[in-house]
């Protein structure tokens, strides 16, 4: 199975995820760039490993599962790190909007797969564009203890809002789509 490099890849982002979160807890400068180039790379993997099995046609339920699942422990558990390191109302409140929106989607792809029709919510581009936001908007934050530009980390804030609020928009139209499957 490790010799499988979008599995590989995959499992990386766990990796990252419980070092980047643990770096948080650190004052020092270094753990914080240390922390940022983690998640980082655990975002990029988060799109390397899908484009590396399509390319390899190696692709698999059992991947796809597992990359769901390490995106969503990356971000939830960095949101939680940090929520608990910047003691950021505002932080707080999109950390438990994001894990909530991640819970109602995760909850709506097994009702629909498990229904009578048996489709596999798929990923559509608007969900990729909140990744994406996202995982910018949380990479200016773990960056901002760094930065000293004034609202730097009000512009954080104000991309992790963004991704947020696409993030919602994304989930209104998957809850659509799930009206196909009531009986």
């Amino acid at each position: 199975m490790m010799n499988n490099i979008p599995t590989f890849l995959t499992i990386s982002r766990f990796v990252f995820a419980i070092i980047t979160s643990s770096l948080l807890f650190s004052s020092s400068s270094y753990a914080v760039i240390i922390a940022l180039v983690l998640f980082i790379l655990g975002s990029l993997s988060d799109a390397l490993d899908g484009a590396v099995a399509r390319r390899q046609k190696n692709q698999s339920k059992f991947g796809a599962f597992l990359d769901l699942i390490a995106d969503k422990f990356l971000v939830i558990l960095v949101l939680i790190s940090l929520v608990y390191h910047r003691e950021s109302n505002t932080l707080f409140l999109l950390t438990i909007l994001i894990i909530s929106r991640e819970i109602f989607i995760i909850s709506l792809r097994e009702w629909m797969a498990s229904s009578a029709k048996g489709k596999l919510l798929e990923v559509s581009s608007l969900g990729k564009i909140k990744t994406i936001i996202q995982m910018t908007g949380i990479s200016l934050i773990i960056a901002s203890p760094l930065i000293d530009l004034s609202y730097y980390y009000e512009f954080s804030m104000f991309v992790l809002i963004v991704g947020t609020v696409v993030g919602f928009y994304s989930a209104i139209k998957y809850f659509r789509e799930s009206f196909l499957y009531i009986k």
